[in-house]
């Protein structure tokens, strides 16, 4: 993992317990090094703190993805509980993990996965 729960509530202002981001950064670390072709595991500076960032942007994705969200949000009601997901141009889970992670990792040399 390159950050820990610390990181993601008070650097990155994640919401979710931090059992749940325990459980999730694993996979995330994962998916991150899928995206580097493991070059995330030497990164340094600058470069790992957007890693970190990344990491953090996954797990949020698969909490997401844990709780129903397999697409963008198209309307929402609070009382009834009720959700409407785009499905048109609806995203795999896969691509929305990339999509997360990229938009840190893109302004470093570290990413390799185009989205």
């Amino acid at each position: 993992m390159y950050a820990d729960f610390a990181f993601y509530s008070g650097t990155y202002k994640g919401i979710i317990s931090e059992p749940e981001y325990d459980r999730l950064a694993v996979r995330a670390a994962a998916e991150i090094n899928r995206m580097t072709f493991n070059r995330a595991k030497t990164a340094t500076g600058d470069d790992l703190i957007a890693v970190q960032f990344a990491e953090c942007a996954v797990v949020d994705e698969l909490s997401n993805q844990a709780v129903g969200g397999s697409g963008d949000v198209t309307s929402e009601s609070n009382d009834g509980i009720s959700r409407s997901y785009a499905t048109a141009t609806a995203k795999s889970s896969r691509q929305r993990i990339d999509a997360a992670a990229h938009t840190w990792l893109c302004v470093t040399d570290l990413c390799a996965v185009p989205v």
